[in-house]
């Protein structure tokens, strides 16, 4: 498992850049740690045009009343999308087509050439 960091600037300091190499050695993914973060284009990230939509819409077909429930809910569906590595495999395959759209877009709108 990879944890990509969200870049927001309170989670630069130290204690955090050790808490992460500790948890999650060599595999965090953030500016200036062990592998970069994609291009800032969600368009171009599969966590951003496909993995995320996907979890929010599998956590979110059914409905829970706590906050353990939900906790318990996002590792389920965590873990389902861990296991669909065929599904994975065409969304991390699926940015070579998105780079080559955004570069005849020059690099602009290419979503509709998709």
């Amino acid at each position: 498992m990879y944890l990509q960091h969200d870049g927001a600037p309170p989670h630069f300091s130290c204690e955090v850049k050790n808490f992460l190499n500790s948890h999650f050695p060599g595999r965090w993914i953030r500016r200036g740690g062990p592998h970069n973060w994609p291009a800032r284009s969600p368009d171009l990230s599969p966590l951003d045009y496909c993995v995320w939509g996907w979890m929010k819409e599998l956590v979110y077909s059914v409905k829970v009343g706590t906050h353990d429930a939900l906790l318990g809910r996002i590792l389920d569906v965590a873990n389902r999308i861990k296991n669909s590595q065929q599904k994975l495999q065409r969304a991390t395959h699926a940015v070579h087509n998105r780079a080559a759209a955004c570069d005849a877009a020059g690099s602009g709108i290419f979503e509709n050439q998709l």
